[in-house]
This record gives structure tokens, sequence and C-alpha cells, in this order.
């Protein structure tokens, strides 16, 4: 990349084009971890949106799917920060290494802490008065830099929101973009939906409401499938887009685009990369053997009135046929319970109750693993080969599971030892005093100082000089005294801090003796000798020291 295009930044157009070919060429393994955290989000929320809508016994469990909602939502975040981290890697040329247990539990709190905000931030910036692609930005960066470091989340929301501030053009033409490609592929999914019963109708000869009426596919839970088959296709190359913004962005002081453009240039030959990924483990288990039907019974005339409303409200409580009754009103039986406490309350509940099916599944698995039990008939004599039997099996089964868990806790562990991760320190390339064009905001006050020390040391007097002045209006722009701006002068920072500082007499009459010096050193002839270095730098001790 050109220097002027690495400050100035891509075009919208550009990025785009550099995101969608960069997620083309991605490895499986990245879609995957995208696709694993956004697919169970958007099927729960459909199913909320669709079951709380129609339900009629939707004000009883709505604690527990509100909890089972965020859950999904801090797992979304989580893998979108996998996701992200690994884009990067891919577009710095670098091999991708997994968090460790330790980072990615600092992340999956970064996100709990930074990212719920987003869900009432967001709306509201849609506003006009509102600046939307800013914050939109901020949380997408917010996923990208989260490393799983040791950083606290006020560095990282700060961090986040530099970046979220740079090429703003750049970020407005992006999101525009965007949301006309999102537009175009909301009406590709709607009319290949609306025309799918009339091809089935058409190929199949089925014929179902929606072939007589098309317009009943015309509801709120329709057009929230379309929404999220639109999200799932148009989110991730946003996402790619601004890990690509944010890798540009910390490019500009660690070089980090430069060394992967030059990585091919660097190696005397390519060298051949073979990777296996194994995405999902198939567990084969044995077979469920149906019981063989009970012959049937003849039909009695006379059937008792108990055991036919038995059977007919069973039937009707059956959850296909629940969208048909009417909403429940439930009573209020917490009378003592405020709203926070009855929410959790319901949470618990459902708790109990999602423990009791995962209980009644594994009782309905095991039968049907074993189901020679359940239909033998007890022998005289005989039934104590059987009970050994089925003690080996259960045995058998635990064995193996104890195994399973024993070989994965020690790959884990071996690759950890194996592949410790390696902290990278960004290149920070130093300053050219020489350079004309140089900002004082590229160093804080106490670099150019420390700089300047080091200089005044190796005989460099007059570039120390520079490096005093420098440090004395990064500190003036740190106390907002003077904006800092690469089309100001020296004079125009004085005539600034005589405006600024009127409350403060003493510190302009100092910065103006500072500034005659140094003009008449750098501009003019007059020779930098150490003795004028360290004066001018006691006097930079002396204006930080005022007011």
């Amino acid at each position: 990349m050109k220097g002027s295009q690495r400050q100035s930044g891509r075009s919208a157009f550009d990025l785009l084009e550099e995101a969608t070919h960069l997620l083309r060429t991605a490895p499986v393994a990245t879609l995957a971890v995208y696709y694993l955290g956004a697919i169970p989000f958007v099927l729960g929320l459909l199913y909320f949106w669709a079951d709380l809508s129609r339900s009629p016994f939707a004000p009883r469990h709505l604690a527990g799917a509100s909890f089972g909602m965020a859950a999904l939502f801090l797992w979304l975040k989580f893998c979108h920060v996998v996701f992200a981290r690994r884009v990067r890697a891919q577009a710095a040329g670098e091999q991708y290494l997994p968090p460790g247990v330790r980072r990615a539990a600092r992340i999956f709190v970064m996100q709990a802490i930074l990212q719920p905000s987003g869900l009432f931030v967001l709306p509201l910036a849609l506003l006009p008065a509102l600046p939307f692609p800013w914050v939109y930005a901020f949380y997408q960066n917010v996923a990208v830099l989260d490393d799983g470091g040791e950083a606290s989340t006020a560095v990282l929301a700060k961090k986040s929101w530099r970046q979220a501030k740079l090429w703003p053009r750049q970020n407005h033409l992006l999101l525009a973009v965007a949301a006309a490609f999102a537009f175009c592929v909301f009406l590709n999914w709607l009319t290949v939906c609306l025309l799918l019963p009339q091809l089935f109708r058409m190929f199949f000869g089925m014929e179902s409401n929606f072939t007589t009426s098309p317009l009943a596919l015309l509801n709120t839970t329709f057009f929230a499938a379309m929404f999220s088959l639109t999200y799932l296709c148009v989110d991730p190359i946003l996402k790619t887009a601004y890990a690509l913004r944010c890798f540009y962005g910390d490019s500009l002081a660690s070089g980090e685009d430069l060394k992967a453009e030059l990585k091919p240039y660097l190696n005397a030959a390519v060298k051949a990369v073979a990777s296996l990924s194994i995405l999902a483990t198939v567990f084969s288990g044995m077979p469920a053997v149906a019981a063989p039907p009970n012959p049937p019974a003849e039909v009695k005339a006379n059937l008792p009135p108990a055991d036919l409303d038995r059977a007919i409200n069973q039937t009707i409580h059956e959850r296909k046929y629940l969208w048909r009754m009417p909403r429940e009103q439930v009573a209020e039986q917490e009378a003592g319970q405020g709203v926070i406490g009855k929410f959790f309350s319901q949470i618990a509940d459902w708790l109990r109750q999602v423990a009791r099916s995962v209980r009644d599944w594994l009782e309905e698995l095991l039968r049907r693993l074993f189901p020679a039990t359940r239909h033998a008939e007890p022998l005289p004599g005989g039934y104590g080969w059987i009970m050994t039997l089925q003690i080996l099996l259960y045995g058998l089964a635990a064995v193996v599971i104890a195994a399973l868990i024993i070989l994965i806790v020690r790959l884990v562990r071996d690759r950890a030892r194996s592949r410790a991760p390696v902290a990278s320190q960004p290149f920070q390339p130093a300053p050219d005093l020489a350079d004309e064009y140089l900002d004082a905001d590229h160093l804080p006050a106490d670099g150019w100082s420390k700089l300047a020390a080091e200089l005044l040391e190796r005989g460099e007097f007059r570039l120390a000089l520079r490096a005093y002045f420098l440090a004395s209006l990064a500190h003036l722009a740190g106390r907002n005294l003077i904006s800092l701006a690469r089309f100001k002068s020296n004079r125009d920072y004085e005539r600034e801090l005589h405006r600024r500082a009127h409350s403060l007499p003493d510190l302009p009459a100092i910065f103006g003796g500072n500034l005659s010096i140094f003009e008449r050193v750098w501009y003019g002839a007059e020779a930098a000798g150490g003795e004028l270095v360290r004066d001018f730098a006691a006097r930079v001790e002396k204006l930080k020291a005022t007011g």
C-alpha cells in the first residue's frame, strides 16, 4: 500500500472487495466458527419470536426464554471475537493461535460487559442527531480488538473508539454500500421463499395453504426469518471489513501491513502447508430397535367416559395444537416477591424443567439402547445372567466415556504445553526529527522528553532542541490549551495559547521565549550548544509546572 493511501485509508469499495476475497479464501474453520455462534442465536431468536407471539403459555416461560437468549447472545459475541482474530491473522499472513482457557474467559467477560449496551445504544444512534456509523464501528471494533490480554475494559473501549474515529469517510461509505447490498439480498430471499410453494406444486404436485393463498406467508415470523437469512449472508462480510479496518489502523504505527506484503519476497521458496481440520466428531451409536407392535385389540363399542376424556385432554395438549388455545392468564402467586425476585424464581423453575427434560431424554436413550430388558419375561432362575449382562454393558460404556475424557484432556494439555503463545510487541518506529511534517502528537510529552535526553547525551543538540519543543506542544495539547493540527504554525499555537490561558499569565510568556529560541536555532543561523539545550529543557520543565 502506498504511503498516502496508508494515511488516508483505502476506499470503501476496495475494502469490501478485499474483505470478500479474504472471506472466500479463508479456511473452512473460520466460517465454521462464525456460524457456530450465529446459527444458534438466529434459530433461538426465531423460536423466541414465534413461540412468545403465539403460545398460550408464553408468560410462564418468558423468563427462561429471555435467559436463554441472553446466553446465546454472549456466545454469539464470543464467536465473533474468535472469527475476527482468525481473519486478522490471515490478513497478516500469520498462523492463528487459539486462546487458552484463561484468555477465552477474559474475552467472554469483556464482551459480556461491553456488548449488551449496544442493544440500547445502536437503536438510539439511528436518530439523525446521533452518529450511528461511529457507534456501529465502535461495537464492531470491540469484538475485533479484544485479544483476551491483560488490558482493562476502559483500555479496550478507548482503543475501539479511537479506531472508530479513524477514516470516517470510509466508514460512512462502507455502511451505505453494505445497506444497499443487504437490501438486494433481502429481496432475493423474499422472492425465493415466496416462490418455493409454487415450485413444490409444479414439480411435486404438493398443494398447501400457501399455494392457494400466497399472501398467507406474509406475517411477522416470515419477515423475521428473511431478515435473519439476510443477516447470516451480509454480516460475515461486514465483520471481515471491520477486521481489516482495525488491521490497517494499527499498521499505521506497527507496520504490520508492510510486513505482510513483504513476506512472499523474503522467503526463498513458498512453503507448502497442508492442514486438515476436524469440524465435528461423528458418534456412532447402536441403532434403536423398535419394539414389536402389539396385536390390534378389538375396539370396544362402549368406551368408558373417563378414558375418553383423558385421551381427548392428552391429545389437545400436544405441542402442535397449543397455538389454537387462548393465551393463559397466569395468576400472580408470588405476592411478596418483587420484579427481580420473580424473574430469578422463574429462571430457577425453567432450569429445573430443563434438567428434568434432560433426565427423561437420557432414560429414554438407555431404554432404546437396551430394549431386550424391557420386554424380557422374568424366568425362574434365569434373571441373574440378564442382570449381569446389563451391569457389564453399563460398566463398558462408563469405561469408554472415561477413556474419551482422559484422551481429550491429555490432548488439550499437550497442545497447550507444546505451543505456548508468544506475546507480540508492536513495532514502534523512531520519529524522524529532521522531518518538517512531524507532528507533536506522534509521541506523548514524556516520550519526547526521553528522546530529547538521549539526543542530548549523544551530542545531537539541534535535534534535541526540537524534541524538547515538541514535548512542550504535546504537554499543552494534553492540557487542552492548544489543539494540534498540521496546518497550524508555531505562531498560531502562540496566539491560541494567549486566548485559552488568560488565567495563567506566565504560561504564554514562557512559551513565547521558548518559541523564539527554537526558531533562531531551527530556522536561523544560531548554533545549538549543550548549555543552550539544557537551559531550554529547564524552561520546558518550568512550563510544565506552571498552573
